[in-house]
């Protein structure tokens, strides 16, 4: 009898590791970084940096992300190489910077903020991202967290001051001050800024990031009402 309530014991524990164990078993910390790495890259590119205040449900989605201590290590590990202020002044110089701000004439996006405001499903999704006891956990246990530890050894690696006393002299960074001084550049944000179909008074802008799935429905409440895709 003993050994029958041993076996019924360890059976779900021996199941459990077997699971864990596999090969194909998903790997859910993974895809957490690839859409954290996501979010930053779209942050940081002056094209596309302004997309999470354009509608409420991209702007729930932004607040699920940028509340999480994971998207402020990649921040931190990102602000160690050069390269990566490279790449987000290069995307400055894009003509799809000035398009990207002129997207804000759409007097759409500020009634889509005015229906969010009067909707109490907004503020629940709200509440629903910034008290989750999940999240509250991952900060409480950030001086342990091995991500954080990763940041403060990078920073103290003599490999990442040699890349700052390099970087001037890296290509991309040649690129970048080439591009900036190029009259053609100038020549193509001009044309950004004076092309009418980049200012969208009183239609839907478009954009090249499509609709963004963030709406109040993955949360279990009704959506925002939401026509402009972004």
């Amino acid at each position: 009898m003993n050994k029958n309530k041993l076996a019924v014991f360890l059976l779900p524990l021996l199941i459990n590791s077997a699971y864990a164990a596999a090969p194909d078993a998903p790997s859910l910390a993974a895809e957490s970084a690839t859409g954290t790495q996501r979010f930053a890259d779209r942050c940081t590119d002056f094209t596309t940096n302004s997309w999470a205040f354009k509608a409420p449900r991209n702007f729930l989605k932004w607040l699920d992300v940028f509340t999480d201590p994971a998207i402020y290590l990649e921040f931190a590990d990102r602000g160690m190489d050069p390269q990566s202020y490279v790449r987000s002044l290069s995307s400055m110089l894009d003509p799809g910077t000035p398009r990207n701000y002129l997207e804000w004439s759409n007097p759409e996006i500020y009634n889509q903020w005015a229906q969010s405001a009067f909707e109490p499903e907004f503020y629940t999704a709200v509440n629903s991202i910034l008290f989750d006891p999940g999240r509250m956990m991952r900060w409480v246990m950030l001086p342990i967290d091995e991500r954080a530890w990763s940041v403060l050894g990078k920073a103290i690696n003599p490999t990442t001051w040699v890349k700052w006393m390099n970087a001037p002299f890296d290509p991309k960074t040649q690129e970048l001050l080439a591009k900036a001084a190029n009259p053609e550049t100038t020549r193509l944000w001009l044309e950004a800024l004076g092309d009418p179909n980049n200012t969208p008074w009183f239609t839907a802008p478009d954009t090249r990031n499509g609709n963004q799935p963030t709406g109040l429905q993955s949360m279990g409440t009704k959506p925002v009402r939401e026509k402009i895709r972004l």
